[in-house]
């Protein structure tokens, strides 16, 4: 799949999420993920890995700061039944297979 393919899915996905009302990540850590993915030197599911690694690191930074203890019913989000008001992982995957399946006479976007 092309670098181009990459981009527009990722773009897409976070328009996407604007229009729906949910806020886009705007850590530089999660953007330079997103570019190594569009180069393809790594793949989404990496990417969403190492996405849960931070919100995991912010949910126990806020903790130790605020001297409140964790939570115990947190939704685990490497679970493969979690929930997620907006899963960036599967709505690229969602974007990039509706662009494989799309007539090849269409104009790029």
């Amino acid at each position: 799949m092309s670098a181009e393919t990459r981009r527009r899915a990722a773009e897409n996905a976070f328009q996407r999420a604007r229009e729906a009302g949910h806020a886009v990540e705007q850590d530089e850590r999660f953007h330079a993920w997103i570019e190594e993915w569009i180069a393809g030197h790594i793949e989404m599911p990496e990417v969403a890995r190492r996405y849960r690694t931070l919100l995991a690191e912010r949910f126990a930074v806020r903790h130790v700061r605020t001297g409140t203890p964790a939570v115990e019913n947190v939704l685990d989000a490497s679970a493969p039944d979690a929930e997620h008001a907006f899963d960036l992982e599967t709505e690229i995957n969602q974007l990039m297979f509706d662009d494989e399946q799309a007539p090849n006479d269409r104009l790029p976007v």
